[in-house]
């Protein structure tokens, strides 16, 4: 397996479909979610709303990260839905990308 959420500074290990992960992260990225909810209830007790930050795509490498902006009680987390061999490359790559946007 080599998807990953990534929150609070954890990766945590969840099974999610490669071939549905990059089908949904190009036009229903926010469906992909539910996928990992029950992970992010455990750090969030109260999910009020969630919506896609961003979403990083890299076919040549077979890489994939979506953040998704999670509002609480306590304010807003980022939680990171990532697909990759190595998720620590994998955040670099986003970050590089994001910086580069």
């Amino acid at each position: 397996m080599n998807t990953w959420v990534y929150i609070f500074d954890e990766f945590k290990i969840v099974d999610v479909d490669a071939s549905r992960l990059f089908e949904f992260a190009e036009r229903k990225p926010l469906e992909l979610f539910n996928d990992i909810k029950e992970v992010v209830e455990e750090y969030v007790k109260d999910i009020r709303s969630v919506r896609v930050h961003k979403v990083y795509i890299d076919r040549k490498v077979d890489e994939l990260v979506i953040e998704y902006i999670v509002k609480s009680s306590f304010g807003e987390v980022s939680a990171k839905l990532i697909y990759s061999k190595n998720p620590r490359e994998a955040l670099l790559h986003y970050y590089n990308y994001e910086k580069s946007i």
